[in-house]
């Protein structure tokens, strides 16, 4: 059973993978488009104090920032060894409104009890997402927003991500925004808005190999340079793009 694979992840990916996902954002190749993403997340949230609920928070650390932040945080997590290390991470940071709790997304207890939440890399990994986008739905106070922040098209497709989800049994699927918008309508979210993933204004316009050379371009062509970089700035922020992306839902 994939759930299953996701309960037993951190036991099979060995010493050097549990350190990896325990100092999370900072052990990741990825950190600087993470902490991007969390800024842009906290931009689209309703300002603290609100309660958050952090669904499929993994190891904590980003129940953490949302804690810091000023959020009364509920993280959840379906696998006891995620959540024995995020307790870890709380206790480390001396936390006080930050509870974390063994359970599965798609059959949370919780009613009308958040102000916001949040699936940060996590939807893609349900069994079954309706169910899993009800529970929050459910969870939410009325006038509650929802945020995914997921991959999208391709993403289950993609060979390396296909090689780990039957090495390890667990789920990856595509998680593009027409799918959540979708998702969300039927079980009952009433407005919704897509914005472009931050990792992609990293990788378009700031000091990636990409963005090197868009820049490099604006340098030598002048006004012809800078007009492809505002173009192709305004391609990302305006039309964001199926791989992946911030859905914004509101109760």
């Amino acid at each position: 059973m994939a759930k299953q694979g996701e309960i037993d992840y951190l036991r099979q990916i060995g010493e050097e993978g549990v350190e990896h996902a325990v100092n999370k954002p900072f052990s990741d190749q990825h950190c600087a488009g993470n902490l991007m993403q969390m800024g842009a997340l906290m931009a689209l949230l309703p300002p603290p104090p609100a309660r958050l609920l952090d669904v499929g928070c993994g190891t904590g650390w980003t129940s953490v920032f949302f804690a810091r932040h000023g959020y009364e945080v509920v993280g959840v997590d379906i696998s006891p060894d995620m959540i024995f290390h995020a307790n870890r991470m709380k206790e480390k940071h001396e936390i006080a409104n930050l509870e974390f709790m063994v359970a599965d997304y798609e059959a949370m207890p919780f009613a009308n009890a958040f102000d916001c939440a949040v699936f940060y890399d996590s939807l893609h990994h349900a069994v079954d997402e309706i169910e899993a986008v009800r529970m929050v739905h459910r969870a939410l106070r009325p006038g509650g927003v929802c945020l995914t922040s997921e991959p999208g098209k391709g993403h289950g497709r993609n060979e390396a991500v296909a090689a780990l989800a039957k090495e390890y049994n667990v789920t990856e699927k595509d998680m593009p925004p027409k799918k959540i918008r979708r998702i969300g309508k039927h079980v009952g979210f009433r407005a919704f808005q897509v914005f472009p993933h931050a990792g992609d204004l990293k990788q378009s316009i700031y000091a990636t190999e990409a963005g090197t050379r868009l820049h490099r371009l604006t340098a030598k062509a002048g006004p012809l340079g800078l007009l492809v970089l505002k173009a192709f700035t305004f391609y990302v922020l305006f039309f964001p793009t199926q791989r992946k992306s911030i859905v914004k839902m509101v109760k």
